[in-house]
């Protein structure tokens, strides 16, 4: 999150979520990983949750759309959290643009306004933004389902070639920083890490970083319970 911000670029991606809520009848969500903003633009099928109003667009200070990650069953929502992380990840590393072509595809159960859950179809892509490096925006598209594929893909809109994915917890973060996130959790601080573990205090401070990066939030804390959360470490009474 550098702060660079392009108008016309995001107005540019604003109007591609929309076509899609428009003609799939999706949810779209366009979050700009730079500013941390996202626009949310209702599909019809947003009847189906009582979310939203269908044809409007909501405009939040977030990169996470909290009311529809409320409504996903608590297991899916832990896999499908893993397997961005991971396709994030997996972006991020490459120099190359044509990671840009692939896209990430599950499905999820989300509870109804009829208070039954459902299975949608959840993908995700990334772009790059003009003359940056890495990963500017994300696009999440939200469409009803009758089917549970049981499986994510990594489909490449280029080639048409597809990729099962199975990610599990230990496939985030290494065994050095899981301890550290771990003794983090209870309290202890970056120079005591460093004196139990006996490593420099320079080398735990990148591994807090390399975490922070790695789960995609603002600061430890929220890395501890989203690891939590995840099943990556254990939880502390």
């Amino acid at each position: 999150m550098d702060g660079v911000y392009v108008q016309d670029e995001e107005q540019r991606l604003c109007l591609i979520a929309q076509s899609y809520s428009i003609c799939e009848n999706s949810i779209s969500v366009l979050s700009n990983l730079r500013t941390g903003h996202s626009h949310i633009f209702f599909g019809k099928s947003c009847d189906a949750l009582g979310l939203g109003q269908s044809n409007t667009i909501q405009t939040i200070d977030s990169v996470w759309e909290v009311e529809i990650y409320n409504r996903i069953h608590p297991d899916d929502w832990k896999k499908r959290c893993l397997q961005e992380l991971f396709f994030f990840r997996k972006m991020s590393s490459s120099h190359s643009k044509e990671m840009f072509s692939w896209y990430l595809e599950n499905t999820i159960r989300m509870r109804g306004k009829d208070d039954k859950y459902h299975y949608w179809k959840h993908r995700i892509f990334y772009f790059t933004g003009d003359g940056q490096q890495g990963i500017s925006y994300s696009l999440c598209l939200y469409n009803l389902t009758s089917e549970n594929c049981g499986v994510a893909y990594l489909t490449n809109t280029m080639t048409g070639e597809r990729k099962s994915i199975q990610i599990d917890e230990t496939q985030i973060l290494s065994n050095r920083e899981k301890t550290i996130l771990q003794m983090i959790q209870s309290g202890t601080s970056s120079k005591m890490i460093a004196d139990k573990l006996e490593i420099s205090k320079h080398t735990v401070d990148r591994h807090r970083q390399n975490i922070i990066a790695k789960l995609r939030v603002n600061n430890t804390t929220e890395a501890c319970h989203k690891a939590k959360r995840l099943g990556i470490i254990d939880f502390i009474e």
